[in-house]
Formats: C-alpha cells, sequence, structure tokens
C-alpha cells in the first residue's frame, strides 16, 4: 500500500516525515551526550565508539537548524512578528534560561555524582557562554538565530534569498567570535535556517517528498553521506564552507531516509520520538547521569562489549524516561517547565510539528 509521506497521522497538521528525522537527529544528540559522559567517567569504550560519534556530528544541529527554517514562514504568518517573538521567547529562552538554572543548580548540589564541576560563575555563562553549559546551547542559539531572522527579513521585505548571502558573510565571520559562543553560534548555523525558510516550499510540496522517498535515491546518497562523514571524522578543524557542504548533504540524506522510511512504515517509533525531541533535549542529560551513576555504583561496567551493550541500553532508557518524565510532569501540572506563559493570540490554524 503506497503512503505518501507529508501525509499527516495525527490530523493536527504535523509532518510524519519532520517528526521521523527529529527523532533520528536526537537519538543522535543523546548517543553523543552519553558516550561523552562513559568517557569523562573513565568508562572504557571502543574507539569505534568514539568514532562513529564524532563522525555524525556535523549534521545534527543544523538538521534541527533547517527544519525550524522551513516552518519560518508559516509561523510568521499564523502569528505576525509581535507575537512570533513571543512564542519563542515561551517555547526557547524560557525553558532554557529555566533548565540552564536547574541544571547547574543540580551539578553544583550533587557535583560527587557528575562529570560536570560547576560554581556560581557558571551562571553568568547562561547568556556569555552557552556552550560551557553541556547541551542546552541549542535552544538559545535557536532562540536568538530565530529573533534575528525575523528581523532582517523584515528589512529585506520578502527578498529571502538575500538571506543565503548574509548567512554565508556569517558563516565567514565565525571564526572571529569563536571565542564567544552565544555570537559564534547564530554566525555558524544562521545560514542553515535560512536554507531552511529558502527551500521549504520545495520540502514540503508533495510531489516532490514522493521522489525524494524513492529507494534508488537514498541507495545512491548513501555512498557520498558515507565519504562525506569520514572526511569529516579526519577534519573535525576544516574550514567552515567545507562544514556547510557536509552538514548540507548530511541534512538531506537524514531528510531522504526519514521520507522513504514514513513512506513504507518503517521505525515509526521514531516519529514518536520526535515529537517529544524537545523535552528529550532537556531531560536526558540529568536521567542518563542518574542511571550511569547507579550503573558505576553497582559495578556493572566491564568490558568492551559490556559496557557498549550498556552504551545501547542507557540511550534506549534516557530517550524512554525522558518522555515518561514528562508525560507525567504534563499530568501532575508542571508544564510550567516547558513552556513559558507570555500571552499568545491563538490562531484557529494548527502548526505544522511545532517545528516553527
Amino acid at each position: 500500500m503506497h503512503v505518501t509521506p507529508h501525509i499527516t497521522a495525527t490530523g493536527k497538521g504535523r509532518y510524519d516525515w519532520i517528526d521521523c528525522a527529529k527523532g533520528i537527529a536526537i537519538i543522535l544528540v543523546v548517543y553523543r551526550h552519553i558516550a561523552h559522559g562513559l568517557f569523562m567517567s573513565t568508562v572504557e569504550l571502543p574507539m569505534w565508539v568514539k568514532d562513529c560519534n564524532d563522525m555524525l556530528y556535523s549534521f545534527r544541529i543544523p538538521l534541527f537548524v533547517a527544519l525550524s527554517g522551513v516552518f519560518f514562514s508559516r509561523s510568521l504568518l499564523r502569528y505576525g512578528a509581535g507575537q512570533f517573538v513571543i512564542n519563542k521567547m515561551n517555547t526557547l529562552l524560557y525553558p532554557y534560561l529555566l533548565w540552564a538554572i536547574i541544571q547547574i543548580s543540580l551539578q553544583i548540589s550533587f557535583a560527587e555524582y557528575t562529570n560536570s564541576q560547576r560554581t556560581a560563575a557558571d551562571y553568568f555563562n547562561i547568556l556569555l557562554q552557552p556552550r560551557a553549559l553541556d547541551q542546552l546551547w541549542y535552544l538559545f542559539l535557536l532562540f536568538n538565530v530565530s529573533v534575528l531572522y525575523l528581523c532582517i527579513s523584515m528589512l529585506l521585505k520578502g527578498h529571502t534569498k538575500w538571506q543565503l548571502l548574509i548567512g554565508l558573510i556569517l558563516l565567514g565571520l565565525a571564526p572571529l567570535v569563536k571565542d564567544y559562543s552565544t555570537f559564534y553560534d547564530i554566525a555558524l548555523h544562521y545560514i542553515f535556517f535560512a536554507i531552511g525558510q529558502v527551500s521549504s516550499a520545495w520540502l514540503l510540496n508533495a510531489d516532490v517528498q514522493e521522489k525524494l522517498s524513492q529507494g534508488r535515491l537514498l541507495l545512491m546518497l548513501l555512498p557520498v553521506f558515507a565519504a562525506l562523514q569520514y572526511y569529516f571524522l579526519l577534519h573535525q578543524d576544516m574550514n567552515l564552507y567545507l562544514f556547510l557542504i557536509v552538514a548540507v548533504f548530511g541534512s538531506l540524506f537524514v531528510t531522504v531516509l526519514s521520507l522513504f522510511l514514513v513512506k513504507h512504515g518503517y521505525l515509526k517509533f521514531l516519529q514518536t520520538i520526535g515529537k517529544y525531541s524537545l523535552y528529550i533535549y532537556l531531560l536526558h542529560v540529568s536521567i542518563s547521569s542518574l542511571l550511569r551513576h547507579i550503573l558505576y555504583r553497582t559495578g556493572a561496567f566491564g568490558s568492551l562489549t559490556t559496557n557498549t551493550l550498556l552504551l545501547v541500553l542507557l540511550i534506549g532508557l534516557s530517550i524512554y524516561l525522558s518522555i515518561v518524565a514528562y508525560r507525567l510532569l504534563i499530568r501532575l501540572k508542571f508544564g510550567f517547565l516547558f513552556k513559558g506563559s507570555l500571552p499568545e493570540r491563538r490562531s484557529a490554524n494548527p502548526a505544522s510539528n511545532k517545528a516553527d
């Protein structure tokens, strides 16, 4: 039976293939953070675990940023400029600030159980050096890029293709502000938001999605994808314009893979994970740290094979328990942990995939 990949599963304006892509990306993000945590805890793992982790790093955050760009125009039409900013404050800036404070406070209070040695000075890094605060910097990055992109879009008055040029210029300037991660992340990732927005009409077109979901195309892209990721592994400090090529192709490959999986109904759990990707992002580090400590104290870690299997277990449990924790907290009326309360003007039209 043919399944059109852009048709929504819930009837609430969600694109299944985008949820699938986000699911793949967040699994890779969790993999990176947990594997890094194990290495920092002196747990021995095979070298290929580290190499795969580094090799697949190139496109994960660029993919998330590009997917947000895909829905920029729709979101702007839905909210208007002022409400757009308020929405981003509620859904990105607020949870970033709140969870950064929570996470730093927990790391200070339970320093003996964590790999991060925090002090009160780290609270200043929330705005100054977000990359110094583990995984949460992505939310601040996306808020900053979204608002800056909106401001420049208003100045350009709809000439969206100029945003690509601005993104390329900022990419070239990024090394000049590398010591200030707030500005570096904006300069590095602005181009991906622009690519997402400029290509949105094409990516959300049903005929295009049908063509991209072909298995033959996926097989054709696979060796190029593998070669580029391997090149990235060997050249971690590559020129940023080369990084752009690697990241865009990696994002394209995941897009094609997601369309293929949704078309044939494979691995549907990826869509569920994708729907909860933001909350997994917020919760998984704390949950995985607790699980790692329990396993460490019980002497579960041992051989390379055992440790690799425990890595897989930690990834799965951290994702699952993040979803469970989020749903439980919502049921207990703790929704304020995940979204701010600034008033937003509601629309009769649902937002697609909550990615805008």
